[in-house]
């Protein structure tokens, strides 16, 4: 079998396989997991590097300009790191084009230019099955104590921003709640294409509520809600075991709070625990999702602001990398989010983001959005693809 889209979908049921029959042996994600070992990722890696290699010429350059002279590559950690501005400048994808059957820009900046994330039905099974396995690792999606009874998305519907992928998430979540979990989605899209809450009505029936709730939003959604309130010199006080998700960043689209202080905001404003926030870390380009956990104290290396730590799944690895010389950084140092991904099967396995973060032992912690886009030397910036 020569096909490299063969091979691909080859590699896609093993891969599938691995994780379901992990799954089936230890019931969630533990330290045995057969794709934690370095050995196993790394063999997936290479195999995964020279298939894409295959199917994308433009992946082939660059891993042959970044190795070097070298006959083989040996190691994940020594992948190309392709910067997303590879995203924006090409359709960088290893689908046909006969295959392409659903694409998703990142938002963005106002004004700038969004990046796009190819996908066909084959790449979105992939995608929403590892999606919802690594997403029930974490509360309060064990579905065995499940207390939420009512979910709230405060994006537009799914219908209304096809090539969101965070909304796309959200409505694969939506679609695996139990039956008894009743959802909506809360959000609008306004005339000029940003998102938008109708906050009066959005409010009262967030008073109305007798059962608890989860509320999955943005940033910048939920500090345009947290305004709101306060214009109003209004707060609310979620029924008890409520939760609130939050993801993305503000990307110019309001004002910026550092994490710590948005959640302090939200938990007075909306009456929600800290300890019933969850986070969540992702963007168009990629294929899994980090999230946070909430760290002892007692067991914190001794860097860092906050005690919420970012975790891949196994079948992803993180390196926080300096921009400067591409080498990962030490613990307590910051750098570059590198990202190698098994489930970017159909795009880039290796994508580095423009993401500030601290890397720690237990994970790593983001800082924000980098002052420069283009970090040299480890990052293929727009120009190298004209």
């Amino acid at each position: 079998m020569n096909d490299p889209i063969e091979q691909l979908r080859g590699f896609q049921r093993r891969l599938l396989e691995k994780v379901r029959s992990e799954h089936d042996r230890l019931g969630a994600v533990t330290d045995d997991h057969c794709l934690l070992s370095d050995d196993v990722f790394n063999d997936l890696s290479l195999e995964l590097t020279s298939l894409q290699s295959k199917a994308n010429p433009h992946f082939a350059a660059q891993v042959e300009q970044s190795n070097q002279g070298r006959s083989l590559l040996y190691h994940w950690k020594n992948i190309t790191a392709i910067s997303t501005h590879a995203f924006k400048a090409l359709d960088w994808t290893c689908l046909p084009a006969s295959d392409r059957t659903r694409v998703f820009h990142s938002s963005g900046t106002t004004g700038s230019e969004t990046s796009k994330h190819w996908h066909s039905d084959t790449s979105l099974e992939l995608y929403e099955e590892l999606l919802l396995r690594w997403f029930h690792e974490h509360p309060p999606w064990n579905l065995k104590q499940f207390l939420v009874k009512e979910c709230v998305f405060l994006t537009p519907e799914p219908s209304r921003v096809p090539h969101s992928s965070l909304v796309h998430m959200f409505s694969t979540i939506a679609k695996d709640l139990p039956q008894e979990v009743v959802h909506r989605f809360a959000g609008q899209l306004g005339r000029d294409g940003n998102w938008d809450l109708p906050m009066e009505q959005t409010i009262q029936e967030l008073d109305g509520l007798k059962h608890p709730v989860c509320l999955f939003g943005t940033a910048f959604l939920y500090v345009h809600l947290l305004d709101y309130l306060e214009s109003k010199g209004q707060q609310l006080s979620l029924p008890e075991g409520s939760m609130v998700f939050e993801t993305g960043g503000y990307k110019g689209k309001s004002r910026e709070i550092p994490k710590e202080h948005l959640y302090k905001q939200l938990a007075v404003k909306l009456g929600v625990e800290k300890r019933h926030f969850i986070c969540e870390y992702g963007m168009s380009e990629l294929s899994s999702q980090a999230y946070d956990a909430q760290i002892d104290p007692g067991n914190l290396s001794t860097f860092g602001a906050t005690p919420r730590r970012f975790q891949f799944p196994p079948w992803a690895r993180c390196r926080v990398i300096s921009p400067e010389t591409g080498l990962e950084v030490g613990y307590g140092e910051t750098g570059m989010i590198h990202v190698i991904d098994l489930a970017n099967i159909w795009s880039c396995l290796s994508v580095l983001t423009e993401d500030v973060a601290i890397r720690h032992k237990e994970g790593f912690e983001v800082i924000g959005r980098s002052a420069d886009a283009g970090p040299r030397g480890c990052s293929l910036m727009s120009d190298d693809f004209v």
